[in-house]
Formats: structure tokens, sequence, C-alpha cells
């Protein structure tokens, strides 16, 4: 069932990322930057931890977890 919910976590996100290249004119490094700025942002307000306790690595292994895991090494220092 973990995999299951890796797959699905981690698609949505890749889901999301393709969906911003197809309807926007967004270059792919702003799509990136943007991602990592967002799992900061969505850390800061403690609300990617609950998505990385229920996806594990779906959640962490995308851009966005990323800057989730840049976060959390700025919370603990």
């Amino acid at each position: 069932m973990e995999f299951l919910k890796a797959f699905v976590i981690g698609g949505l996100i890749c889901v999301i990322g393709q969906v911003l290249m197809d309807t926007t004119k967004l270059t792919p490094a702003r799509i990136l930057v943007s991602f990592v700025v967002s799992g900061v942002i969505l850390t800061g307000f403690g609300c990617y931890e609950p998505i990385v306790k229920f996806a594990g690595a779906g959640a962490t292994v995308p851009l966005i977890g990323f800057g989730y895991s840049l976060a959390k090494g700025v919370e603990e220092a």
C-alpha cells in the first residue's frame, strides 16, 4: 500500500508540472524554481509535513521535496 500512495502522490506532483508546461508559457526552469519555492513555503506553513507522512518517498523525491528538505534543515539549524 505504501508503494501505491507514493506512486499516486508523486504522479500527481508530476502531472501538475506537466500541466503547467502544456498550458502556460512558463519554461521548465521557472517551473523547477516554483516547485522548490512552493515546497519551502508549504513546509513553512506546516502543510507539507502531513503529505510527507502519508506518501513518503512520493512526496520527498520530486522537486517540492527538495524545498521541503531545505526548509527542514533551516528549521533544525
